[in-house]
């Protein structure tokens, strides 16, 4: 299928530049050299590193010519300001005989007639008489390349090239790219046809370029569909996924933000924050850890795309993802202990839970408040949770620090917070989410408090560029008006992007876990001094309960462990529209 637009350059940098690959793909500065106009090349990429010959980078095992593959393009970069050549007539020969479809070198070449001679595509940013020889030569083979800025050359992305250039297609853009030259060819047939009828080329543009706006197909990727604690997300295998530039359109497209009504139905959005994420697990790059997880948060109504915090509810469904996905292999035939990296805040947290038949289980008799019915126990255990990403547990170096008149505690522990007194305010602790959405002035005057306090703890630069989803707010107050019949040591209500949760986010539990022990702080003072359990501190929220044990060290939390439950609703293929 892609032989059928490989020929139509143009088409596929365009294609890519609407698929937001950076630069379009266009290898800007490489242009063909051998053998003639008309000539095109596609293929996917073996590449090779040069370097200058004194380098004390290693060498490959062979010469590199003799590295091209049949029916592949060989991708040579070459340190850029060196006025040697890395390629010539011979190597281009020995390319040949191998069964190599050209080469595309970000250097220079030389014997430019002998490339001709043998028909043989050879596209390069210049020339040269001078050899390699003492001046570069070549020391790995099949390694990511970086052309320029965010744009990369990897083993197997696809070159194609003819005399208006080189573009880089990365194969899991293939379909659409397809699919999007197909029918910018079917229109510009038609465009063709019209211009050649004499019809005024603006009128023609306009009606053909309108159809085709909003006569398109679906987007498609494999994913799946968790519940995780209390929250919701769909989670990608990161395979699966194009480079990260064109992660934020698709995140939009698939959880359907932005809503201006505020119910995300054109998507699997919930419309509130707790329902609005999107998981990205992939083979880890950490050594202590089995996957990598990136959280992403999604405004609803706006379309911020949020990378900057975590997610301790939906931490519960990664380990079962990686098992169900066949990331990570089960311990044994029962149970599965997954180390998953947290890539927002560099931090590790491990998942145990059953296994059934080589699948993650979801039945148990299990329950966490806030969702319904019983499931198998999931137990997080967070190492080292504190400093998530200003590096310390106390980011402004106190206990209480002031803003708008307001006594509020800065924490960061799984992720930065901010906790205030409900007192202060001159409200219950015990709001509703509809009372703290319908109250006149809270949210704002909280949301200003966070946004200074996000500034001071080194988090942005200021308030207006403080991310939506970090640091937390929360509202605390002692328990008084707690049930007798559910007893707990604080109340807490959460707000997370904007929005009053309907429980309490794990991250944000861990941090009260450990500013209940910091001397003078606002949830130090409202806590009950006597815990109802050794194992930790009972918290009360909007839902329900919720127990956090907590082990500290000479003052410092070294551990924190929370219980879950998490559930596979959906898997199979997302789509999405442009």
């Amino acid at each position: 299928i892609f032989a059928s637009i490989f020929p139509l350059i143009n088409q596929i940098g365009d294609a890519l530049v609407k698929l937001k690959q950076p630069y379009g793909g266009f290898l800007d500065g490489l242009r063909m050299f051998s053998p003639k106009p008309g000539t095109s090349i596609y293929g996917p990429a073996t590449t090779v590193k040069m370097v200058e010959t004194k380098s004390p980078e290693p060498s490959p095992p062979l010469h590199f010519a003799d590295a091209n593959e049949l029916g592949h393009v060989m991708y040579i970069q070459q340190p850029k300001g060196l006025p040697s050549a890395c390629w010539g007539g011979l190597m281009s020969t020995r390319a040949q005989n191998l069964g190599a479809l050209g080469v595309v070198i970000d250097g220079r070449m030389r014997d430019t007639q002998e490339h001709r001679d043998i028909s043989f595509p050879v596209f390069a940013r210049g020339t040269s008489v001078l050899g390699s020889n003492t001046f570069t030569r070549a020391s790995e083979i099949n390694v990511a390349l970086q052309f320029q800025g965010d744009l990369w050359i990897y083993p197997n992305d696809i070159l194609v090239g003819d005399e208006n250039g080189v573009v880089v297609v990365p194969p899991s853009l293939m379909e659409q790219v397809v699919e999007i030259c197909q029918e910018r060819s079917e229109i510009d047939g038609k465009t063709f046809a019209a211009l050649r009828a004499g019809e005024p080329m603006g009128p023609t543009i306009k009606r053909l370029r309108k159809y085709r706006r909003y006569v398109s197909k679906q987007h498609s990727l494999p994913a799946a569909y968790y519940r995780g604690g209390t929250s919701r997300a769909v989670i990608f295998n990161k395979a699966h996924l194009p480079p990260r530039p064109q992660w934020d359109d698709i995140f939009r497209g698939v959880i359907g933000s932005p809503d201006p009504y505020g119910r995300q139905l054109d998507g699997l959005g919930g419309g509130i924050s707790s329902l609005s994420k999107v998981c990205v697990v992939g083979e880890s790059t950490h050594p202590d850890a089995d996957v990598d997880y990136t959280f992403v948060s999604l405004s609803v109504k706006g379309t911020d795309v949020d990378y900057s915090s975590n997610c301790g509810n939906m931490i519960s469904a990664i380990g079962p993802f990686a098992i169900d996905q066949n990331l990570v292999p089960p311990n044994n035939s029962d149970s599965a202990v997954v180390r998953i990296h947290n890539t927002n805040t560099g931090k590790i947290i491990t998942a145990t839970f059953p296994v059934v038949d080589g699948e993650a289980s979801s039945c148990g008799d299990f329950t966490i408040d806030g969702v319904a019915g019983t499931a198998s126990l999931i137990q997080l255990d967070f190492v080292n949770p504190a400093g998530s990403v200003t590096g310390k547990m106390l980011p402004t170096g106190n206990a209480i620090d002031e803003f708008d008149g307001i006594p509020t505690t800065c924490i960061d522990v799984a992720n930065p917070c901010v906790f205030v007194q409900a007192s202060q305010f001159g409200v219950r602790g015990d709001l509703t989410p509809e009372e703290i959405t319908t109250h006149p002035d809270l949210l704002t005057r909280l949301d200003s408090i966070r946004r200074q306090a996000g500034v001071k703890m080194g988090i942005a630069t200021s308030t207006e560029s403080v991310p939506g989803s970090i640091p937390k707010i929360c509202l605390v107050s002692a328990p008084e008006s707690s049930s007798p019949a559910a007893p707990v040591d604080l109340l807490v209500r959460a707000i997370s992007v904007g929005q009053p949760h309907k429980a309490v986010p794990i991250t944000v539990a861990l941090a009260i876990s450990s500013a209940a022990r910091v001397a003078g702080s606002t949830v130090e003072a409202e806590s009950c001094k006597n815990q109802i359990s050794d194992a930790g501190i009972t918290i009360g929220h909007a839902s329900g309960n919720l127990l956090v044990g907590a082990q500290f060290d000479k003052g410092e939390l070294v551990a924190a462990t929370v219980f879950r439950t998490a559930r596979r609703l959906l898997e199979g293929n997302i789509y999405w529209k442009s």
